[in-house]
Order: C-alpha cells, then sequence, then structure tokens
C-alpha cells in the first residue's frame, strides 16, 4: 500500500508540464526534489522503482532539455544504486552531468553529481586510485569539484556544504581543506548557519586546518542550535585537547558521554574502538543510557591512568593526542586494502594504517629503522618497544609502492620475493645482498639482527630467523590487542620498597605502610642555604581487584642533610594510606624534578584484615633494625623499622606486631620459626631468642596475655650464629579459646659485618 502511494505521489510529479528556468533554481523546484529524495528513500522495491525510472525515462526523451526531469532520473538512479547495484550509480552521475549542463548554475545537479561520485567510492585496485588521485581523478576530488560547484551556486545550500567539508576531511588535501572551509564559514554566516549539520561540519573543517579557536565557536554555535548534545560535547572535548586545554576537555567529554542519544553513543565507541578489547567493547555496548556509559567510561579510562600512576585524565588526554597525530600521519589513501598470506593481521577500522594502530594503542616507539634498497625490497618499517615484560618488535611493509603499511611477522617479509624469498632464507638458500643489508639496518634493535646480518654465513640462520618471526608474531599479538601509556625515565631512582599492614589508631581501620630506602648516588642534591635539600614527589595509588581507586596518596617531600649524602649510603623514608579489609594492588611513583628522573614500582596481592578489635586478627610483621636511621610512631610506640630489609651477621632483630579481638588477660599462642629461603628452619643454629628465652629447638613455642580488643607486640630476635643468606620469619597466633589461629611472615636478608 505505501509503495502504491509513493508512486501516485511521483507519478503526480511526472504529469507536471516542464518548465524552463534559465537563472537561479525556482524554490518549488527544490522543494519537489526533495520532497522525491524523502519519498524515494521510503521505497525498497527495486522493480517498483525501475518502472518509475522506465516512465521518467520516456518523458526525458520527449524534453531532453528539461533540466529537472534529469535530476528526477538522477535520483531515482541513486536510490537504485543503494538497492540494485553499482551500475546505477554511473547511470545517476551521467544524468546529474547533464542536468548540469543545462542549468550550470543551480546547486542540485552539481550536490547530485558529487554524491553518485562518493557512493561510486574508490577503484578496487588501490594503485590506481593512488594514481588517480595524483592526477585529481579519483572519486574524492571528483565528488569535492561537484559539491564546491554546488556551495557556489548557492552558498546556503547547508546539504552540499556539509558533503563538501566531509568529502575534503576525508582526502586530507590542503587545497581541498582549503576549498571546504571557505564553503563551511560562507555558509555559516548565510541562513543555512542555522542548521546543526552545518555547525558540526564547519566546526571540523576549522580544526583539520587547524584553527582551534574557530572550531570551539563552531561547536558551540552547534549546540546552540538545537545539535546532539553528546555529539556536540564530544567534538568540543577532542578540540580542547587538541588546543592543549587537558581539565576542559576532560569535563566536556564526560559531559557529552552523559547525553543519551544513539548518534553519541556511536562517536564515543569509534573512539574507543582504537584501544579497548573485544570484550570492553561488548560491555560498552550493553549500557543503555548515558550516566552509564559515562560511569563506565570513568572507570575504564582511570584504570589506565592507574596503571602508571598517572594523573586523573592523563591517559584520556594521550589518546586524543595520538589521535590527532594518527590522522596526520597515517591516514590510509583507500579503503580497499588487499592482502597477501605474509600479511596476517586485519586491520577492520579502516581510516589509518596499521602504523597508526600500534601508534594509537602503544604511543611512539622507543626506536625505529628502515631500509632504502633497490627493487629486492618493500618500502618497510620496524619500530621497538622496550617493555619491561620483554622488547616488542612491529614490522610494517608497504607492498608494491603503495603508502598503505601493513604488519608482517617478519622482516624477511619485506623482501620482494615475499614468502617465496623468507622461504628460502629459512631454508639456507643463501642471504642475498639485499637481505643482509636489510637485517643489519636492525642490528640497534635486537642481537638478532646481529646473528642473521653475518655475511660469513656462520650464525644459525634457520633458528634465528624462526626465533625473528615468533618474536614477530608474538609482538603483533600483544600489540594489537592492548594498550599501553609507559612511564620513560631519564635516568632511575632505583627505589627499594617494603610493605606492611597494620592498625590504624586514628580511624580504627587498616592502614598500608611503604618503606622506601633511595641510593645517594641516584639523588641531585639541591643547594639550599647551608645546607642541601632532596625534593621528591611520590604518588602511591592501591587498587582493588576490579581496578578501583581504593586509596590514593600524592604528596611532596623534602628531605634535608647538612651535606650531600655520600655514596654507598641511602635516603629512607615511609609512606602510610588507610585501606578497608580487602586484597589490592599498588603502583608508587617516586621522581624527582622534573628532569625524569624516577621509578614506577608495583606490587600485588596485599591482604588487608579487618583490624578494628571486634574479632580475633593479627597485623603484619614488622622487622626492625635498631640504627637503621628509620623509626615509625605508632601512638605511644615506637616501632624500628629496617628499609633494606638487611641484618648484620649475629644482629639483632626488632620484631613487631599487633592482636586484635581478645578479651584483657585473655592468653594467645604463638609459634616463631626462621628458615632459610627454600630450606628448613635454623633455631637450632641460634644461641638464644625472644627476651632471653633459652629455647634453642627447631620451633619457639610460648603464650602470653593479651592488653584487651588491642595488644602491641615488641620481641627482640637475637639472630646469634645464623650465617649469610636470605630467611623466612613466620609468626602463627592462635587464640585456644576459639581454636582460631593466623600466620604472618617476613623476609630479610643477613649479610656480612
Amino acid at each position: 500500500m505505501r509503495r502504491s502511494i509513493i508512486l501516485l505521489v511521483l507519478g503526480g510529479w511526472l504529469a507536471l508540464a516542464p518548465r524552463v528556468s534559465l537563472g537561479a533554481q525556482d524554490p518549488s523546484d527544490r522543494l519537489a526534489l526533495e520532497q522525491l529524495r524523502d519519498s524515494l528513500a521510503g521505497v525498497a522495491d527495486s522493480v517498483a522503482l525501475r518502472r518509475l525510472e522506465a516512465v521518467t525515462i520516456a518523458v526525458a526523451k520527449r524534453h531532453r532539455d528539461d533540466p529537472m526531469t534529469h535530476l528526477r532520473l538522477g535520483f531515482i538512479g541513486y536510490r537504485l544504486g543503494e538497492i540494485a547495484g553499482k551500475s546505477h550509480w554511473d547511470d545517476a552521475a551521467g544524468e546529474f552531468e547533464w542536468a548540469a549542463e543545462l542549468r550550470p548554475a543551480w546547486p542540485y545537479p552539481w550536490y547530485g553529481d558529487g554524491l553518485a561520485e562518493l557512493a561510486l567510492g574508490e577503484h578496487s585496485v588501490i594503485g590506481v586510485e593512488n594514481l588517480r588521485q595524483v592526477l585529481g581523478k579519483d572519486y574524492l576530488s571528483k565528488a569535492t569539484r561537484a559539491f564546491a560547484r554546488a556551495v557556489a551556486a548557492d552558498p546556503a545550500f547547508a546539504d552540499a556544504t556539509v558533503d563538501l567539508a566531509r568529502a575534503a576531511l576525508n582526502q586530507r588535501i590542503g587545497p581541498r581543506l582549503d576549498l571546504a572551509l571557505s564553503a563551511v564559514r560562507a555558509a555559516a554566516s548565510s541562513p543555512a548557519g542555522r542548521q546543526p549539520l552545518l555547525q558540526l561540519a564547519r566546526g571540523r573543517v576549522e580544526r583539520a586546518v587547524g584553527n582551534a579557536d574557530s572550531a570551539l565557536a563552531a561547536f558551540k554555535a552547534y549546540l546552540a542550535v538545537g545539535g546532539d548534545s553528546g555529539v556536540g560535547h564530544l567534538e568540543l572535548a577532542r578540540t580542547l585537547y587538541f588546543a592543549h586545554q587537558p581539565a576542559e576537555g576532560l569535563r566536556a567529554y564526560y559531559a557529552g558521554a552523559r547525553a543519551s542519544t544513539a548518534s553519541a553513543a556511536a562517536l564515543y565507541r569509534s573512539d574507543l574502538a582504537w584501544t579497548t578489547t573485544p570484550a570492553e567493547l561488548a560491555a560498552f555496548d550493553a549500557l543503555d543510557s548515558g550516566p552509564a556509559r559515562a560511569k563506565w567510561l570513568a572507570g575504564f579510562w582511570q584504570e589506565r591512568d592507574v596503571a602508571e600512576a598517572r594523573e586523573p585524565g592523563e591517559r584520556l588526554a594521550e589518546h586524543y593526542r595520538r589521535w590527532f597525530y594518527a590522522e596526520q600521519h597515517f591516514l590510509l589513501l583507500s579503503r580497499h586494502r588487499l592482502y597477501d598470506i605474509t600479511e596476517r593481521y586485519r586491520n577492520t577500522l579502516g581510516e589509518v594504517d596499521d602504523r597508526g594502530i600500534i601508534y594509537l594503542r602503544h604511543g611512539p616507539p622507543d626506536r625505529r629503522a628502515t631500509y632504502v634498497s633497490s627493487d629486492a625490497v618493500e618500502p618497510n618499517e620496524t619500530w621497538l618497544y622496550q617493555e619491561p615484560h620483554g622488547d616488542l618488535i612491529f614490522h610494517f611493509v608497504a607492498r608494491k609502492g603503495v603508502q598503505d603499511f601493513k604488519l608482517v611477522e617478519s622482516l624477511a617479509d619485506a623482501l620482494t620475493s615475499g614468502l617465496g624469498g623468507a622461504l628460502a632464507l629459512q631454508a639456507q638458500r643463501g642471504m642475498s645482498p639485499a637481505a643482509s643489508g636489510l637485517f643489519a639496518s636492525r642490528a640497534d634493535l635486537s642481537p638478532l639482527y646481529v646473528r642473521l646480518s653475518d655475511p660469513t654465513g656462520s650464525a644459525n640462520v634457520r633458528g634465528a630467523l624462526a626465533a625473528e618471526r615468533k618474536l614477530g608474531q608474538h609482538s603483533i599479538e600483544v600489540g594489537t590487542t592492548s594498550d599501553s601509556y609507559r612511564r620513560i625515565f631519564a635516568a632511575p631512582l632505583d627505589v627499594i620498597i617494603s610493605r606492611f599492614v597494620v592498625g590504624e589508631p586514628r580511624s580504627g581501620g587498616s592502614a598500608l605502610h611503604i618503606v622506601f630506602a633511595i641510593p645517594a648516588h641516584r639523588l641531585s642534591p639541591v643547594p639550599d642555604g647551608n645546607r642541601v635539600v632532596y625534593p621528591l614527589s611520590f604518588r602511591l595509588y592501591v587498587t582493588d581487584g576490579a581496578g578501583g581507586l581504593a586509596a590514593r596518596l600524592d604528596t611532596m617531600r623534602v628531605f634535608a642533610a647538612p651535606k650531600p649524602l655520600p655514596g654507598g649510603t641511602y635516603l629512607t623514608g615511609q609512606l602510610a594510606v588507610p585501606v578497608p579489609p580487602g586484597v589490592y594492588a599498588y603502583r608508587l611513583l617516586t621522581e624527582q624534578g622534573d628532569g625524569g628522573t624516577g621509578t614506577l614500582l608495583t606490587g600485588d596481592s596485599v591482604n588487608v584484615d579487618t583490624l578494628t578489635g571486634r574479632r580475633f586478627a593479627v597485623s603484619d610483621l614488622v622487622v626492625g633494625r635498631v640504627g637503621s636511621g628509620l623509626v615509625w610512631s605508632s601512638g605511644a610506640d615506637t616501632v624500628f623499622l629496617n628499609p633494606l630489609d638487611r641484618f648484620p651477621e649475629g644482629g639483632t632483630a626488632e620484631l613487631y606486631y599487633e592482636v586484635y579481638g581478645l578479651p584483657p588477660g585473655g592468653v594467645y599462642h604463638t609459634v616463631i620459626r626462621l628458615a632459610r629461603r627454600g630450606g628448613r628452619s635454623v633455631f637450632g643454629a641460634l644461641s638464644h631468642l625472644v627476651g632471653g628465652g633459652k629455647h634453642s629447638s627447631v620451633v619457639l613455642e610460648f603464650d602470653a596475655p593479651s592488653d584487651g580488643p588491642v595488644t602491641r607486640v615488641h620481641r627482640r630476635v637475637d639472630l646469634g650464629d645464623a650465617p649469610r643468606g636470605s630467611y623466612v620469619l613466620t609468626v602463627r597466633i592462635g587464640d585456644p579459646a576459639t581454636g582460631i589461629a593466623v600466620t604472618r611472615s617476613a623476609q630479610f636478608t643477613l649479610v656480612s659485618r
């Protein structure tokens, strides 16, 4: 029924006698064309459209010089192309060109021609498309010129201006962008400026040419004239990051995320797709409201900030810095990407080449290398990322001179002989000068390439090639499924840390303590009058199993000394944060000054018990040393610490722990063991232990009375004749009344005096 009504309406238009207008296009003609386009959009039956096309062709044969008839045929052909196949877009383009010849001053013929060229798209052979771009005969160039003619005919024709901007942005060629910029600015000052999509296009073009302030004005205008709030705020956020205003960008980003519109959700999803895993994207897709998406995004970016102990929002700002860089340097010229057997990775995002994918996920590489040779080697790049858990090496190759770099598993795949050349090397049938030079160009990246570039052939080429390809496969797997924002320090501080959890008297809960020691030779003293100071910044993040932030400490400490610390000594200190019961991981960032000197340390499996005194529990052990230079005051108690966890042979350890939840005078039972790491108890080798006790057995046991809800225990351990080595001190404390027992342990090392 709907199809019949549409065809009756269209037939009514065809029955109208053609009118000839030599000047500007009549408003009634424009209205008729827009009504036609709206009606065609609702037709999905190609048979009905072909009948309509046949009727219209019959009219055109009688009125060959009627531009409106050719425009109608053009839009009918365009819709047929969407439904029935690409050949109809060729027909549509021909009709629009005919109408343009008849009425070059009308905007619609040029606009239709631009639409048809965009629909026809680039050539399926990317090399042909590149040549067309050089000659200006590619689909984007032709579409841009057509849209520009439509805009010139009527600057207030918003649709043409918007599509001109879209085509120019896809092409990213300077003259095209300049043309689009002039068009969107002219349209914005006309009545078309009241249309949101025009202001949106204007903002994107302004940003593409580097005009951040003008882009911000355009996106604000987009919101003011009724544009989608989520889309507008996301574009504001992108532009604010482009303008190096991250705080304002962060606010705009989450303002847009809270908007519950499908267009906004799609844009946020497209940004996420560069760095997420499929599971993360699925989790985002499952969210059904703007507030839920904003909350999820906050957790997503916070987890990445915490991973490297960065400021809130820092990873998101880096994401957009990478995004703008990738668009400028790695943009694909064609959507048609042809792969051969050596190109195992498939980039489904389609906007940037594979270099852009790795860059967006991991940022700039630590080193790059390339090799230019004869026709025996394809254009190539190799990127090295020096990761804590092993280097990642990525090889990119652009086949047959086309600037479309794809990931390959091995540098051998850059040989123009492709897989055959790699197999020949693997079979040890000789190393060509090109292959030898190619491998030698990467000698600074990995010892593997030193072996492979050995001109004598004495190296185990087959084994080295297999190892090199395996590294490439591993790198692609990790690099395309993860993301990172590694901290890179100009010089390390080599911080040594230990940790313990004890009660927090002020809050009645628990606190995580981090004890640190920094080698003096790693620090730079700063003169301050008649003394020197060592200013240090510390950032401590404590996270739960879901990646949520449980505690944070961000502080600056200034350590003073009468003169620079001598070599072989350490600067020591302590940090503490309250944490609720649970299991946690932590990140500790320590930096000195702005020169890039620092260390990031991580730890996990931090178990925090409920230390409130309402049930039986035991704190961690603190194994300290008198004279270590560092103590901790807990109320009236002074607890000795040992930042290096080292004791001299024959020395004494100061043991501290807390027992909770027993009534005053209640007895608790203690068992203490000292064993070499990986060995048995050594108490038989000790002369005496704990408060003058005379036990010298394998296991030391004793009972002691409780002080009440909290019992703070100090014990002195004489290490006696224990030999040098690494030790584990274990304390097991039980409540005889309930049969509950808790075991705590600490590690330390005995060294020569």
